[in-house]
């Protein structure tokens, strides 16, 4: 029993994410498809087109995650304060909403850059991007 959580553990972290913790950013956990068409490519049968768009998608939307991150960490220590302190319900709430509406943030730009993919890849492209994910967890849990 204890095998098979860690390998289901395993899967969703190599599917979602390398570092689940970093999951903890998004309302949604984070779905990791770039990594896979940058190191898929040849078998993908991206041209230098598509991998160009890809290249400046990925380094605009890993801008604006990490700025995101930064923020996050900031509301979440200003909370942890808070609550130390005894603040009222109210003030804490109003953090709150804004650590909340953040994180909804990350989840849309996941769930750009999934849409980003499907835009740019052609339906055959993305379809064995996903036949490869499925093997690679495949792999994983053997």
């Amino acid at each position: 029993m204890r095998k098979a959580i860690t390998v289901l553990f395993s899967v969703f972290a190599f599917v979602w994410g390398e570092d689940i913790s970093y999951n903890r950013y998004f309302l949604v956990d984070r779905i990791f498809l770039l990594p896979f068409v940058l190191k898929y490519s040849d078998d993908l049968g991206i041209d230098k087109d598509q991998l160009k768009k890809i290249k400046e998608f990925i380094k605009d939307n890993e801008k604006e995650i990490e700025r995101n991150r930064l923020i996050l960490k900031y509301l979440e220590t200003k909370a942890k304060l808070m609550i130390l302190e005894g603040r009222e319900e109210k003030e804490i709430r109003e953090v709150l909403a804004d650590i909340a509406s953040v994180k909804m943030e990350m989840s849309l730009l996941n769930a750009r850059s999934v849409r980003f993919l499907r835009k740019t890849l052609t339906p055959e492209q993305f379809e064995k991007l996903k036949n490869i994910l499925v093997i690679k967890l495949f792999e994983l849990q053997q």
